[in-house]
C-alpha cells in the first residue's frame, strides 16, 4: 500500500515537472537564433496570433539586421491582418539589404496591388521578372497589373508572352477575349474565344466553355454579325 501511494507521488511529480519545464519554455526567453523565431514566428502566424508573431520577429531583426526573411514574413503578416501601409514599410526595410531578392519584390508587388497602386505594382512585378526569368505566373501578374491600369498594348503582349512558355493557358486565353475586346481587335478576341472553347472541351471545362460562349455572344453583338458570319470569321486561318 505503501509502495502504491510512493508510486502515485512520483508519477504526479514527475507529470507536474513535465508542465513547469513546458510552461517555462513558453513563456521564458526567447532562442538567440533567427531562423528559430523566424519559425516560431509562423507558427504564430499560423492560429492569428499576429502581435507576437510581429514581437518575436522584431527580436530577430534586433540579433540580425540584416535577415532579410525576417523583414518579408513581417510584411506577409502586415499584408494577411490588413495592415498594407506597415507590410509596404518593412518590405522597403528588405530590399535596401537584398534588392534581389524575389520574395520581397513578390511580396511588395502584391501589396501595391493591393492599394491598387498597380503602377507601383507592376514596377515590382517586372524586376521581380528579372531575377526570376520566364517564369509564367510572374508574368502573368505583370499583364494583369498593366489591364487594371488599362495599358493594352503592354497587357498584351506579357499574356502572349506566357502563351509562348505555356501555349494551353486557359485564363490567359479568356483574359485575352477581353482585352482584344477593348481594343476592337475582333479578329484576334474571335481567335481567342475559339482557342478558350477548344480547350474548354478538351479539359472537359464546363465554365471555360460558357464564358467562351457568353463572349461570343458579346461579338457577335459588338460587330452585328449573324452567326453565319461568325462561324466564317472564326475559321482559321485567323491572321
Amino acid at each position: 500500500m505503501i509502495t502504491d501511494i510512493k508510486t502515485l507521488f512520483l508519477c504526479v511529480f514527475i507529470l507536474l515537472s513535465g508542465c513547469s519545464n513546458e510552461v517555462a519554455t513558453q513563456g521564458g526567453a526567447l532562442s538567440d537564433d533567427p531562423k528559430v523565431l523566424l519559425e516560431n514566428a509562423k507558427e504564430k502566424q499560423r492560429i492569428g496570433a499576429y502581435d507576437e508573431a510581429i514581437e518575436i520577429l522584431n527580436a530577430a531583426v534586433k540579433i540580425d539586421a540584416e535577415f532579410v526573411p525576417a523583414y518579408n514574413q513581417m510584411g506577409l503578416i502586415y499584408f494577411e491582418s490588413d495592415r498594407k501601409e506597415e507590410s509596404v514599410v518593412v518590405y522597403k526595410k528588405a530590399l535596401a539589404i537584398d534588392p534581389e531578392n524575389l520574395q520581397t519584390r513578390l511580396g511588395l508587388g502584391e501589396t501595391y496591388s493591393m492599394l491598387t497602386r498597380n503602377d507601383l505594382a507592376v514596377v515590382q512585378f517586372l524586376k521581380a521578372a528579372e531575377i526570376k526569368k520566364n517564369d509564367p505566373e510572374i508574368l502573368f501578374k505583370i499583364a494583369l497589373e498593366y489591364w487594371y491600369h488599362q495599358n493594352l498594348e503592354k497587357c498584351k503582349e506579357y499574356y502572349n508572352k506566357v502563351l509562348e512558355i505555356e501555349p494551353d493557358h486557359v485564363q490567359v486565353h479568356l483574359n485575352l477575349i477581353s482585352v482584344y475586346e477593348r481594343m476592337k481587335d475582333w479578329r484576334h478576341a474571335i481567335k481567342e474565344i475559339e482557342i478558350s472553347r477548344r480547350l474548354g472541351e478538351e479539359k472537359n471545362d464546363p465554365t471555360t466553355i460558357s464564358i467562351a460562349e457568353r463572349k461570343k455572344k458579346f461579338i457577335i453583338g459588338r460587330m452585328n454579325l449573324t452567326e453565319e458570319e461568325y462561324l466564317k470569321k472564326s475559321q482559321p486561318p485567323f491572321d
